[in-house]
């Protein structure tokens, strides 16, 4: 199919013209099809009755009217005849850039680099069709387009290119530059070079149509009504919608050429309104409208309006009454739906379109329509190119059932792009939810839909989610989900741990957090929340292991159960003065810009309410010196924190923050890039009482497009609280360390990345991914690619495309943690390319990482690691500056690709062009160490000592070198990571790289680290990289020696110590041992004493039965041959299958049944054993599992000796289930 489109958009191309058939003048004729819909469906009148009383009650649901109506009273002011005569036809095209390429007529691509595609400035209401280039402050069109459209209105009331007067197509701006310069009839103005500037497009696209005017005050008006029910807004509101409905037939964005008509639609062409991504988004807020305008279809300004209308335009239908208009609007609006998305009209990412056609099915309610509409919804389809755009089914089933995982996550490897399949599901869910026509829509009953709520917290590492694949930026804390959708959550599966989701997502606070307006008891799921948090305490996730999405976290430490500080929202504090126009709707006005919608086609993927969570409020003005004051209590007299989250756009301004009156800040609102941003203000003594919080405008960035405020929330917390909205606890409280396995492919989001880890501690990422890419150049030769990861590349390529990795062990109990995962396949040279990765306790705050890495075959392997942003010094090496060049060599310039390789997505090359400032050391010395001293880049924390990573590496290398590697040009992002590259070089090569990580503040826990000298009893080892021992010794006097093989039959000697198995450690006091652990093995012996000697290092068996249904929960029933004193010692553990495919099997067992002798069920929860169904077209022919009967499995043991009396630093209560 791809091959297919390929073509097309070939072929497409070639034309190199506009391709404009003849556009329809008039309206379609209506049919005999009398209106279908009695009664409102999707905001039914139960709904809004909870609502409004909601609103009486609460004060929250009282703001939340007052924001809606605050907006809909706005475009009131415009009148209803001026918002009728805005909507525009199908005969003016829509463009969402006036030149992608070019930028500004004036500035060329400086409008880009500094304000975006979307920077161009526009007032519709005080200044119609015109455009302000920020970059320059010319205006265009030149000509006066508003006249000249008018006079192109044809009897119908629709425009008429060859009706228009041409004396409106003059330069009145400029004449100094032409006649005809900057002069657009609608089609776009040519300037001398033939370049194409697409003004009025790009007006009628952002400004009339696609967050312009219609679509946000219609959705204004649909929301105050719903809040209020004034007729004042329905009026207006069913005027605007049967209007869309008069055109909305004809509307055909493909009779534009899409290389000068800029449009969302992924490379199809398609489109109605706008591209057809966007058109999903945006129609299921008209559908929705009709819906909550139902009740009042019968007022008599309504049909008066109309019917005036219908009489002057020569319209065929007439208006004239409740009927004549609710048949207009169903016939031009909600039965278009379903053919314009068979024709791939309306069709975005997955659930965008599926939502549309949901909306239109309930709004609709035609017993017999409506389920036709429902069944195409979920049955399989696709997209087909040929002979014209068309697709076959919604494919919401095979979706859920092939694309999701048993984890919850969706097929792209990036967790920012997976964080909206959630939204999107949850989208169509809502609307389907309690529709009685087809209560077994109901999606919310669906297991895979219930999984995607555990793709938000597992994922947690104190207060970021990592950014895999193209995600955030490079180590900035953002937290992926909302407290509003784990509210949703709870309320429907009761699961304590989305309880405590939402509470921390809330900023481990209960203000602002609410339940659904629209719900009978919206405070009965939050005194329940509280009720967890009360029993069960905050969130605190402990170590996971997501084997489907391919993903593992080793956690130490507790979060802070200390309440936070008081939270409070901007939208909910009272504004005592202001100098500009306050708007609370999201997004309206810091969605401008966006560096993310530079770059095509991935702007496309993203859901266009970048901030769609945000409680925030912003002030538009156009001017210096304006200012906004809020009031906010303070309840106790004391010391204070204050934070200020804030969102930066390119429309901010600069401002001097006040508390009191009294000047405390100084901060510029702009970026480039829109952010939410945590500011620090400060510690403050404050009285009980109200306080005033002032915003002072004192001017602009040079390339700000205005002077405007957006802001979030301020938060509130007692100086000896370190809590906040991310979670501030004691710095030293938790670390982690997690490694990814998953998916790598670069076409759906990913990098080749396996097994590439990530570090936390103090609040901090301590070795960040670089996040976003911001080029094709850039995010295929170096963002995306291994090199630029905490891995290993073999013979200077890129990994290959593959699917997962292989995990063997997995250990999530404190003291010690393991993840150990194999990936052969991402190299088709190597035999083993797996990871080993522990964290060890030294005390009950502090941990350290041992990494072990083994890579067999190839020729060339370089160990890759960065810390975070700061200065890198060096231990045991001798580094020289490389005068010139890169990594790649003395003579190869910076950004210079090597010669054989291909540009673009082809390119599969080292990327060590992409690493300059070298360092190298040519024959480094054991052990070595990189400390690299970490900045503070996003300002997390308050505390001022400094923070450490120490990387110290115990194995031989041939050469070392340290260099700069350079994150994307994001607002924010540090300049360079310091990267340090470790070489070893011979023919099939055998390497194994292994390393002591810690991070650690001020000072080290760590006294000395060595290897140890490892002889394998019986013979001499074979292969060097198979075994190792390593020996820690901490300041406070214990000594850890630490084992790992993968030999683990074979016996291995280092000092007074004896070792059988895959991981071991001893711990020592005044050389006498006080700790032993033993994972998968056998033996632990000091001098002849056994401190752990077990018979069968795990459990093996085949596999008897197991569920084959979606169900929860799941089970598979085992046979073993071993005997299985204790069952409850499995619970927690993991059982590996290995099964006739690459992708991985593992399952996390919760419970355990004895069925017979040697026989046992294992419950694994809600995680299916269904991977896909066999055939997406014919569910009839079954499902394709991950095990199958007979499938080998095993279930590795730990085992744990400790000194009887002994006063060390591992606290026994931080052993859950320990084995005997």
């Amino acid at each position: 199919m791809k091959v297919w489109m390929m073509i097309y958009l070939l072929l497409f191309s070639l034309t190199g013209t506009t391709f404009l058939p003849s556009l329809p003048v008039s309206l379609s004729k209506t049919s005999t099809i009398q209106p279908t819909k009695t009664h409102p469906t999707y905001y039914t009148l139960s709904k809004v009755a909870h609502a409004r009383h909601n609103i009486q009650r609460y004060a929250w649901a009282r703001q939340i009217r007052d924001n809606a109506v605050h907006e809909a009273d706005h475009y009131l002011h415009w009148g209803m005849d001026r918002l009728w005569m805005m909507i525009t036809p199908q005969s003016l095209p829509r463009s969402f850039a006036v030149n992608l390429e070019k930028g500004s007529p004036i500035t060329g691509k400086k409008l880009n680099d500094h304000y975006g595609y979307r920077g161009w400035l526009a007032d519709p209401k005080n200044d119609p069709w015109k455009l302000t280039d920020p970059s320059s402050g010319y205006r265009f069109p030149t000509n006066d387009f508003a006249s000249y459209y008018q006079s192109g209105l044809n009897e119908y009331g629709i425009f008429e290119r060859k009706r228009a007067n041409p004396q409106f197509l003059r330069n009145e701006l400029y004449p100094e530059k032409g006649g005809h310069w900057g002069v657009d009839d609608g089609r776009g103005w040519i300037d001398k070079h033939g370049d194409r500037w697409t003004f009025i497009a790009y007006y009628n696209h952002w400004h009339i149509w696609h967050g312009g005017v219609i679509d946000t005050a219609l959705r204004a008006f649909r929301d105050a009504y719903l809040y209020t029910g004034e007729p004042r807004y329905v009026d207006a509101g069913i005027i605007l919608l049967d209007r869309i409905a008069d055109i909305y037939p004809a509307m055909d964005l493909s009779a534009y050429d899409p290389t000068i008509y800029r449009n969302s639609h992924g490379g199809t062409g398609q489109g109605k309104i706008r591209g057809s991504i966007w058109e999903a988004t945006a129609v299921t807020e008209y559908l929705a409208a009709y819906d909550a305008f139902f009740p009042r279809m019968n007022s008599p300004i309504t049909i008066a309006f109309l019917a005036k209308k219908a009489a002057k335009y020569h319209l065929t239908n007439p208006k004239n009454s409740s009927a004549a208009i609710r048949k207009n609007i169903e016939e031009g609006l909600l039965r278009q739906i379903f053919p314009a998305m068979k024709k791939a009209q309306i069709r975005g990412n997955f659930g965008m379109h599926q939502r549309a056609l949901a909306m239109a099915a309930v709004v609709l309610d035609d017993p017999h329509t409506s389920k036709r509409w429902i069944d195409w919804l979920f049955q399989a389809g696709t997209l087909y190119p040929w002979p014209t755009w068309r697709m076959t089914g919604g494919d919401v089933y095979s979706t859920l059932m092939d694309r999701i995982d048993h984890d919850g996550f969706g097929d792209e490897p990036s967790t920012q792009y997976n964080s909206y399949w959630l939204t999107q599901i949850m989208s169509i869910a809502d609307i389907l939810e309690g529709y009685d026509r087809y209560p077994e829509a109901d999606l919310y009953h669906h297991l895979k839909v219930k999984k995607m709520f555990d793709s938000r917290w597992p994922l947690l590492m104190e207060n970021h989610t990592p950014a895999i694949g193209d995600s955030f930026k490079t180590g900035n804390p953002v937290l992926v989900g909302s407290a509003e959708e784990h509210v949703k959550a709870f309320a429907k599966y009761h699961d304590p741990i989305y309880a405590q989701a939402a509470y921390y997502l809330n900023g481990n606070s209960f203000k602002g957090l609410h339940g659904d307006i629209f719900s009978a008891h919206p405070e009965k799921t939050i005194a329940a929340i509280r009720q967890v948090i009360q029993t069960q305490g905050p969130l605190n996730p402990t170590s996971v292991h997501l084997s489907g999405f391919g993903f593992a976290a080793l956690r130490a430490g507790k979060m802070n159960k200390v309440k936070a500080g008081i939270e409070l929202p901007f939208s909910q504090l009272r504004i005592t003065e202001k100098s500009g126009e306050i708007i609370h709707h999201q997004g309206a006005l810091y969605l401008s810009t966006d560096s993310l919608a530079k770059h095509i086609p991935e702007a496309f993927h993203l859901p266009e309410d970048y901030y769609a969570d945000s409680k925030g409020i912003q002030m538009a003005i156009n001017h210096p010196g304006g200012q906004v004051t809020f009031s906010f209590p303070v309840h106790t007299t004391g010391s204070v924190h204050l934070d200020l989250t804030l969102l930066r756009a390119t429309n901010q301004g600069v401002y001097d923050i006040r508390i009191d009156g009294h000047s405390i800040h100084q901060t510029d609102f702009y970026s480039s890039d829109p952010e939410k941003t945590t500011l620090p203000l400060g510690n403050f003594t404050l009285a009980k009482g109200l306080h005033t919080l002032t915003f002072h405008n004192i001017g602009k960035n040079p390339i700000s497009t205005g002077f405007g405020l957006s802001l979030d929330r301020l938060q509130l917390r007692s100086i000896p609280l370190t809590h906040s909205h991310f979670n501030k606890r004691d710095p030293h409280h938790k670390q982690g360390v997690w490694m990814y396995y998953g998916d790598n492919g670069i076409g759906r989001h990913g990098h080749k990345d396996t097994l590439n880890i990530g570090i936390h501690g103090f609040g901090l990422d301590l070795a960040p991914e670089l996040g976003y890419p911001t080029d094709l150049k850039t995010r295929t030769e170096w963002v995306a690619n291994t090199i630029s990861h905490n891995t290993v590349v073999v013979d200077q390529q890129q990994q290959s495309d593959h699917t997962t990795g292989i995990p063997h062990h997995f250990e999530g109990r404190q003291p010690i943690q393991l993840i150990d995962v194999d990936a052969p396949f991402v190299y088709p040279q190597t035999q083993h390319y797996r990871r080993t990765v522990a964290m060890i306790d030294m005390d009950d705050t502090h941990s350290y990482i041992v990494d072990f890495f083994r890579v067999k075959g190839g020729h060339d392997h370089h160990y890759s690691f960065h810390g975070a942003e700061g200065v890198a010094t060096t231990g045991g090496l001798h580094p020289q500056p490389q005068p010139k060049g890169t990594y790649a060599g003395p003579t190869i310039p910076f950004g210079r690709k090597e010669s054989s390789q291909s540009a673009g997505w082809k390119y599969t090359g080292s990327g060590f062009h992409y690493l300059d400032q070298v360092t190298r050391d040519n024959q480094p010395k054991l052990p070595f160490f990189v400390d690299w001293k970490i900045k503070d880049t996003w300002k997390v924390t308050t505390n001022k000592e400094g923070h450490h990573l120490r990387l110290t590496m115990l194995t031989p290398v041939d050469d070392v070198a340290l260099a700069n590697g350079y994150p994307p040009h994001l607002p924010g992002n540090p300049d360079h990571l310091r990267y340090l590259i470790a070489h070893r070089k011979g023919n099939d090569l055998a390497s194994q790289f292994v390393s002591v990580m810690e991070p650690y503040r001020s000072t080290s826990h760590i006294r000395t680290i060595k290897p140890l000298p490892l002889r394998k009893i019986g013979s001499k080892t074979k292969g060097s990289h198979t075994a190792f021992a390593l020996q820690v010794e901490l300041t406070d006097g214990r000594v850890d020696t630490i084992f790992n093989s993968l030999d683990p039959q074979s016996e291995y000697k280092t000092g007074p110590f004896t070792f059988r198995g895959f991981f071991g450690c001893v711990s020592t006091r005044k050389n006498l041992p006080i700790y032993a652990h033993i994972h998968d093995g056998t033996l632990i012996q000091w001098k002849d004493k056994p401190l752990l000697h077990i018979e069968h290092p795990s459990l093996k068996g085949t596999i008897l039965d197991f569920t084959r249904s979606l169900s929860s929960p799941n089970e598979i029933t085992i046979k073993t041959n071993q005997p299985l004193p204790h069952s409850s010692t499995l619970i927690g553990r993991f059982i590996y299958i290995k099964n006739k495919s690459k992708q991985n099997v593992a399952y996390r067992i919760y419970g355990v049944k004895v069925r017979h002798p040697h026989q046992y069920t294992l419950d694994i929860g809600d995680n299916t054993l269904i991977r896909r169904y066999e055939d997406p077209s014919d569910f009839g022919k079954g499902l394709v599992y991950d095990i199958h009967l007979g499938d080998k499995w095993r279930i590795p043991h730990t085992q744990e000796w400790i000194k009887d009396g002994t006063t060390f630093k591992f606290l026994p209560s931080q052993i859950e289930d320990p084995i005997n």
